[in-house]
């Protein structure tokens, strides 16, 4: 099965990657007083010096990876999510702890239909994220 969701078990992740032979996926779990199960457990791969992030079990995807993969400013960010007042109860933003999962996480569904609208350039690297 592939990225977005498989049957919810116990037994192992909800959401999974896509498969693709050009990105090197691998599983992490961090450590963080930020989320309530005390970790984020998820799928990672290196982008232009970033980290592109998945929760595996949530969905949530670390948006400023991919933002920062385009080239862009951390800081823009916060203009996109003042474009649409309506994403702010969904994001969820990490700050202290790991470097590697700070930032903004979003929804699949709302991440994906950001990525479609600016991240063309590097579409073919999100394959293992949005297929």
């Amino acid at each position: 099965m592939s990225a977005q969701t498989s049957e919810q078990s116990t037994t192992g992740p909800r959401f999974r990657p896509y498969a693709s032979p050009n990105h090197h996926v691998t599983k992490g779990r961090y450590i963080t007083s930020n989320d309530p199960r005390g970790y984020i457990p998820v799928y990672e791969y290196p982008l232009n010096g970033q980290w592109i992030m998945l929760d595996m079990d949530d969905g949530y995807v670390l948006w400023t990876g991919i933002w920062k993969a385009l080239g862009n400013n951390k800081a823009d960010i916060v203009k996109i999510i003042d474009s649409q007042p309506d994403l702010a109860s969904q994001l969820r933003r990490v700050r202290g702890g790991y470097l590697k999962i700070q930032g903004t996480w979003m929804p699949y569904e709302i991440a994906l239909r950001l990525a479609r609208r600016v991240a063309w350039p590097i579409r073919q690297d999100l394959i293992p994220l949005f297929g």
